[in-house]
């Protein structure tokens, strides 16, 4: 069942290794880029997080499994959705497909942690916040 955001990507010539495959690194760019517009969509891009609401959501662990590889050019559904929101954390979760034939090419899953910027102390994600992802929240 597909996640409630997708984006579409290209595999470009500098994602790939010198065989034409999809070098893994480039996948955490095209996980961070549906992130980044699922956040937009829901109202909540990350400048605004950021310096209008307070809200700092770093990195906290980044997992991959690789299915099979994307050639250069291929088009790709990237598809992502919030899988937990915690007390002072959110679980993304992201899938990667070949957009023609729906072939499996990588599954992820990101956690942040909501701070205090100049602390690093870990805060709730607030009440709006957690209205805003719902949408997006994984059923």
């Amino acid at each position: 069942m597909p996640l409630p955001f997708r984006v579409q990507q290209r595999v470009r010539w500098s994602d790939c290794d010198p065989l034409g495959i999809i070098w893994y690194g480039s996948y955490l760019k095209y996980f961070e880029a549906a992130e980044h517009d699922m956040m937009r969509a829901s109202g909540l891009p990350f400048e605004t997080l950021r310096l209008e609401r307070g809200v700092q959501i770093p990195r906290k662990a980044f997992q991959v499994e690789f299915h099979s590889p994307a050639q250069m050019d291929e088009l790709l559904d990237v598809e992502c959705g919030v899988a937990k929101i915690g007390q002072t954390s959110l679980t993304f979760r992201f899938e990667a497909y070949r957009a023609s034939d729906r072939a499996h090419r990588a599954s992820a899953t990101l956690t942040v942690v909501s701070v205090v910027k100049e602390t690093m102390q870990k805060r709730p994600i607030p009440d709006w916040m957690r209205e805003a992802l719902h949408p997006f929240v994984i059923k």
